[in-house]
């Protein structure tokens, strides 16, 4: 791995601080291994959790934020969307009774439209948040009910609102100001990787992605492991970000 600072040819080496998954293959790897899709659910929840350890074995990594359910995934069958409201609840539930956040000193976000949810699920969301609001060490986001255009939207309402009332002008308005109307101003990623083989973000993390480096794993979900993640870290530092210069 290249620390920060090295040069390679001329060209600056980033260090790797901020990561972002986009967990994709649940359903299909139900499909291919014929299994339950409920049980396939539950694999992927449990890879989440193993991926959160693997996480913090990367000191410099602060940052990661997870692609748990978008706008569009809102518009599955009832009986779908019952099982992942009811996984999501159980996990929140984890968060404050496992330990597990508290120890390692996580402090866990939720960015969306939380008001689509369930109201059981948006109150333990409320709860959850605020049992790791003072935690410190690594910062995790998750993105529910989340699609990138509709982030963008939002924030530019916001942004209308706060020049509508005279809180800001337009000359203070840029790409960085900008950030703090999204629902949530943390580092851009560096690395975004997606499993199932897909080639594509699906609109996630559209304002915040512009510069971030993509790692497309061919394994669904539930199968990546952490030597997939250390190939992907790998495979960033062997890159150079030129950032348009």
């Amino acid at each position: 791995m290249s620390p920060f600072g090295q040069t390679i040819f001329g060209e600056s080496v980033m260090e790797l601080n901020s990561i972002a998954f986009i967990p994709d293959g649940n359903r299909r790897y139900a499909e291919h291994y014929n299994i339950p899709l409920l049980y396939s659910y539950r694999q992927g929840t449990r890879k989440a959790w193993d991926v959160l350890e693997w996480l913090l074995k990367y000191p410099k990594i602060k940052t990661g934020t997870f692609y748990t359910l978008s706008l569009e995934n809102l518009q599955r069958t009832g009986l779908e969307l019952k099982i992942l409201y009811k996984l999501f609840e159980r996990q929140l539930y984890k968060v404050s009774s496992s330990g597990f956040f508290e120890n390692n000193n996580i402090k866990l976000s939720f960015i969306g439209r939380m008001e689509l949810l369930p109201k059981s699920l948006q109150q333990k969301i409320t709860e959850t948040e605020k049992f790791t609001e003072n935690f410190s060490g690594t910062e995790i986001n998750l993105a529910i009910g989340y699609n990138g255009q509709a982030e963008i939207i939002d924030a530019a309402k916001k942004f209308a609102e706060d020049y509508s009332t005279k809180k800001t002008t337009l000359d203070s308005l840029n790409e960085e100001t900008f950030k703090n109307y999204l629902y949530k101003n943390f580092p851009n990623p560096d690395l975004i990787i997606r499993t199932s083989g897909t080639k594509r973000l699906s609109g996630f993390l559209a304002y915040q992605s512009a510069y971030s480096e993509l790692y497309f794993s061919p394994k669904y979900w539930p199968e990546f492991s952490e030597n997939d993640l250390q190939i992907a870290v790998d495979d960033f530092y062997e890159r150079q970000r030129r950032f348009g210069k």
